[in-house]
């Protein structure tokens, strides 16, 4: 969202679309990591031996190391490609593709910071969540001030100083992670993690990754249908709505469930199932009602991130009123698919997610273009059905099945991880 927010206020439509188009691409080995991450986190939630605290997160980083050097080589080595693979509008001038290239290096980062997070959140250590957030947020908005217009010895960078600054805010981010870890490793010595290990984090991120790729090509078709059926603009001003979407904490809730419903998993199903209930309808009720309330200022929302863009403004506001009416549904499905997953019970919650993106909202958006008279409203209607369609069946589904029995296979995980 920073980096939208300075380049409505500094660039054309061109530039945000370029920077649609790379959180785009970042975000295929950030979610390939953030897999990881969860698996980090679901099963470090779980062990009770001191002498094991560490082995999960040994295994992730490594893991996460071997994942991402062919992945961001290839993106660095074929930078042009594929920014143009996402949609031919993208810019891919000098200043354009350096700019990716330092986001990439932002990722690298971001995402070992990510198996980091996971740890720690298994652990409850949220104090150290917040405070890279905090840094990494204040550090990046001050660094892309200075780097992109320039002041004093710093010359103006322009769409570059932005992703220099993300790749310098993200590495102190890292740092603060690794100083952590360092001074836990001095009053918990770490252990060698045997190699059961592995397969044990690979049985629970490879669904999740495969989920979490599949899942973005089809978000990625929003964008790319929105390009060829109806232009620059509303596409610009669907990533700009997109973004604002993206800094409401419907993860953080998510997350929260993770943790402890997998937590109460390994003691209670009960207890687990109520647990996970709680969470959802507080983060709901609680961030809907932020968003309902929003919406009536959803005028002073657009003017703070696009003051200077008066045709942008006008286009995004309708959607984002849409945005901000239906945050809880969005918020509501990110924290089921996370109690789903916490339950051992991640097949059938990415399962019934794909079937709804690749069973309804996929078809739908392919035919827009046959259809008279539609906008890119209809995107935001047909993603709105889709929401609704997916969280009745997760709900449906946890009702009938994930609350009253556990599977004979998942009671043997649970009782492995716990071990």
């Amino acid at each position: 969202m920073v980096d939208k927010l300075f380049a409505t206020q500094n660039f054309s439509s061109a530039e945000i679309v370029l920077i649609g188009s790379v959180s785009l691409l970042t975000f295929i080995p950030e979610c390939i990591i953030l897999s990881q991450s969860y698996a980090i986190q679901s099963l470090s939630s779980r062990i009770e031996d001191r002498t094991q605290y560490y082995h999960y997160l040994l295994v992730g980083l490594a893991l996460t190391l071997l994942l991402l050097t062919p992945l961001l080589g290839s993106m660095l080595a074929f930078s042009a490609f594929f920014l143009q693979l996402v949609a031919d509008a993208t810019p891919v001038d000098t200043a354009s593709l350096l700019f990716f290239r330092l986001r990439l290096l932002g990722c690298f980062f971001q995402c070992l910071i990510f198996c980091l997070r996971g740890f720690y959140a298994a652990h409850r250590n949220n104090r150290i969540f917040f405070t890279v957030i905090a840094t990494t947020l204040i550090l990046h908005m001050l660094l892309a001030q200075v780097l992109l217009t320039g002041a004093g010895l710093f010359p103006p960078l322009g769409i570059q100083g932005i992703g220099l600054s993300y790749a310098i805010a993200m590495f102190f981010g890292l740092i603060i992670y690794a100083e952590q870890l360092w001074r836990d490793f001095r009053f918990l010595p770490p252990s060698l993690p045997r190699f059961n290990r592995l397969f044990s984090l690979l049985k629970v991120s490879i669904p999740l990754t495969f989920h979490g790729l599949v899942d973005h090509f089809g978000t990625t078709l929003i964008f790319t249908t929105t390009a060829s059926t109806f232009g620059l603009l509303p596409l610009a001003s669907l990533h700009l709505v997109s973004s604002i979407q993206g800094i409401s904490p419907g993860a953080g809730f998510g997350l929260t469930a993770l943790t402890e419903v997998s937590k109460a998993r390994a003691k209670s199903l009960k207890a687990a199932n109520q647990i996970g209930f709680t969470i959802l309808c507080i983060g709901a009720l609680f961030l809907g009602g932020i968003g309902f309330i929003s919406s009536f200022y959803a005028k002073a929302i657009l003017w703070i991130s696009a003051s200077e863009n008066a045709a942008l403004r006008e286009a995004s506001l309708p959607l984002l009123q849409i945005i901000l009416l239906t945050l809880c549904l969005h918020v509501g499905c990110q924290i089921i698919l996370k109690i789903l997953q916490a339950l051992d019970h991640t097949v059938a919650s990415v399962t019934i997610n794909l079937c709804a993106i690749y069973g309804f909202r996929v078809p739908l958006l392919l035919l827009l273009g046959t259809i008279p008279k539609s906008t890119v409203m209809s995107v935001m209607y047909i993603l709105t059905a889709e929401k609704c369609l997916k969280l009745s069946a997760m709900l449906i589904y946890w009702r009938t099945v994930a609350q009253k029995h556990a599977s004979p296979i998942d009671i043997r995980t649970t009782a492995r991880a716990a071990a």
